[in-house]
């Protein structure tokens, strides 16, 4: 879908009092979880799964170029974070640790006025501190869960702990966000160019 009709899908889970899922997929995530079962079901129970990679457009054989540049300019994740600013979103930030929560706090420092971070935690897979960081979020009035948590774990978190959490919309961002603060690093755009050619390797061999 556009980015458009991807924003109205987002606006409708705002006005809701249950807790819906947004995923931005990256090649990274499903070349990581291209052989677990287990992932993509729990991929396939969230509520709004969003490409936000060309590469993943176009191994999916996907040529219309609106979509392809609303990808690869990130367009949703733009406009979702234009309205949290407009509108004063508060927000919860989620990360598997100190580096990967400064990577997101710099990303959003653009967004400071209006979006209101109300809390944020660090925890790591299978340190036994879900329940506490459950209690954590659900003592705040959040809008909006941002996960920067790794995937597969990211998509465990949310699908074993949906029931719980109070909140209106989960994003889970991955390396999303990261990727936007990264990308006026060389080393960082290199490596991202390796990734493409891998995943297109790839790709390729599960077409042949």
């Amino acid at each position: 879908m556009s980015a458009k009709e991807a924003m109205m899908n987002a606006l409708h889970f705002l006005e809701n009092d249950s807790l819906d899922t947004i995923e931005l997929m990256t090649m990274d995530m499903l070349m990581t979880g291209q052989d677990d079962p287990e992932w993509k079901k729990q991929v396939c129970g969230l509520d709004l799964v969003l490409p936000e990679e060309t590469e993943i457009l176009k191994a999916a054989g996907i040529e219309d170029r609106t979509l392809l540049k609303e990808a690869e300019e990130r367009t949703f994740l733009r406009m979702f974070m234009k309205y949290l600013q407009k509108n004063e979103g508060r927000i919860f930030l989620l990360a598997g640790s100190d580096e990967e929560l400064g990577r997101l706090e710099d990303s959003l420092r653009r967004y400071n006025r209006g979006i209101r971070v109300v809390g944020h935690a660090v925890f790591a897979e299978n340190g036994g501190m879900e329940a506490d960081v459950i209690n954590d979020i659900n003592g705040t009035e959040t809008d909006c869960i941002f996960s920067v948590l790794r995937s597969p774990y990211q998509e465990h978190f949310i699908t074993a702990n949906k029931a719980f959490l109070k909140a209106k919309v989960w994003l889970g961002c991955g390396t999303v966000l990261g990727q936007s603060y990264d990308a006026r690093r060389l080393g960082k755009r290199f490596k991202r160019f390796i990734m493409k050619s891998i995943f297109r390797y790839r790709v390729e061999q599960q077409k042949e």
